[in-house]
């Protein structure tokens, strides 16, 4: 199968069942990025790509010198795969992965980078807009193929706009604009179709790509379950390490390693800072001296991979707001909600089902302590294993539209990112008896 498929695949979160995030991005995305799993190898790819077409480099004259692109004599002649389509079938449907092509490389939104979960991020995207660099011209679904994806081949549709992010190198990243939703997406590999042929690249290549001052001064630690933030450490023997020991080393291509690291069990999930704020996210897998990285894999030393080890033991200095719930998500036998913007309330008739999306929203934030301030009362949850066995939870929005959670006369705001209404209310009309009220 399709290696750069496998790796996308490999460096999903693996989240459980309806999480929150896979329910609010269906609500903007138009070709929705779906989890996948590692048993997923063993799928069909169903996600294929079409003929290169110069539309695009043809209206924006000054991507190819942005993007470092060659001319097609020089590009076939460093042994660029012809591409070719072998099947096509449009009426067939799959879980396809969101990603944009430009000169070989792919470009995914990554969600080890975010702090907010789904629709919580309050960032003014369309404030992040620089120059158009094109549309998409291909659209990738329903197709097989062989060789490399052309420039402006996408699994979004055709039409698609594709933007520079101010600021910021194309080599880095782009804005993607699909039915006026603006997201990051991130060069996050380079496509080679050929599990065994060599991606020829360094990782001081692979940083020099994301980064204009690739130091690496930071790393956050995330958590394999949902991709959240736990931690983040400026150890000096941890970073000493990473930049001495990284920019090295070759990047290896799945045919090319002995064995899968995802066969060793735990994997560490890292995001790499750059001096810039710039990030490379990592998977090390210490038991078995492997990391994978940018669409391969990597040789790390055992000391590094001891230094990750530690990091992963001190886990997060701050708790879950799911932690503060005195009852485990498997217990829940009963909650009611209400919305005090509206009066709109509810017992819930399935609470095993209804809980399953506040408790991701729980288990997403690490939190710390705070004062209530001049806030507002916007939604209160009742939960627990009966009505007067339950917990009460109430919401509060401030004057600057964020939410604290309140537990036990205790008021919670996180530590990273923001939890906002809109991702409260999307919970309660998507995945409570709510939705069905008339």
């Amino acid at each position: 199968m399709n290696r750069e498929i496998y790796q996308s695949a490999m460096n999903k979160i693996k989240a459980g069942k309806g999480f929150q995030g896979k329910i609010e991005a269906s609500l903007k995305q138009s070709c929705r990025p779906k989890t996948v799993f590692r048993s997923m190898r063993m799928v069909p790819v169903l996600i294929i790509f079409c003929m290169l077409i110069y539309a695009g480099i043809l209206k924006y004259p000054d991507l190819s010198d942005k993007l470092g692109m060659r001319d097609s004599t020089d590009f076939s002649r460093n042994g660029t795969e012809k591409f070719e389509i072998t099947r096509e079938n449009s009426m067939e449907t799959a879980s396809y992965i969101a990603v944009v092509y430009l000169n070989g490389y792919a470009y995914e939104p990554i969600e080890w980078f975010r702090y907010s979960l789904g629709l919580s991020d309050d960032t003014d995207y369309e404030a992040w807009k620089g120059k158009k660099l094109g549309e998409v011209t291909l659209d990738l679904k329903g197709k097989q193929y062989r060789g490399t994806p052309p420039d402006f081949s996408s699994t979004y549709d055709v039409g698609t706009e594709i933007y520079e992010i101010k600021n910021v190198d194309p080599k880095s990243g782009i804005l993607v604009n699909f039915s006026g939703f603006y997201a990051p997406f991130y060069r996050c590999g380079k496509y080679v179709s050929d599990k065994d042929r060599p991606l020829d690249l360094t990782m001081s290549e692979v940083f020099g790509m994301l980064s204009e001052n690739p130091e690496i001064v930071s790393v956050e630690l995330r958590d394999e379950e949902n991709g959240a933030w736990m931690n983040t450490s400026d150890d000096v023997n941890l970073l000493s390490l990473a930049n001495k020991e990284l920019p090295e080393i070759s990047l290896l291509n799945y045919g090319e390693i002995e064995k899968d690291p995802y066969d060793s069990g735990h994997r560490i999930p890292v995001n790499l800072i750059f001096a810039d704020d710039r990030a490379l996210h990592m998977q090390a897998f210490p038991s078995s001296g492997m990391a994978s990285v940018f669409g391969g894999f990597i040789p790390i030393s055992e000391e590094l991979g001891a230094a990750f080890r530690s990091l992963d033991d001190q886990g997060s200095p701050y708790p879950r707001l799911a932690d503060r719930i005195p009852y485990s998500e498997e217990e829940i036998a009963y909650l009611s909600l209400k919305n005090h913007t509206n009066g709109d309330e509810v017992v819930c008739e399935n609470p095993a089902w209804s809980s399953t999306g506040l408790f991701q929203i729980l288990s997403y934030y690490r939190a710390e302590e705070t004062e209530a301030g001049n806030s507002r009362l916007v939604i209160t949850a009742v939960t627990g294993r009966s009505e007067t066995d339950s917990v009460t939870v109430n919401f509060y929005e401030t004057a600057d539209r964020k939410i604290l959670t309140e537990i036990g006369g205790i008021y919670y705001k996180p530590v990273r990112g923001q939890l906002l209404f809109r991702n409260l209310e999307s919970y309660l009309y998507n995945n409570t008896d709510l939705g069905n009220k008339e």
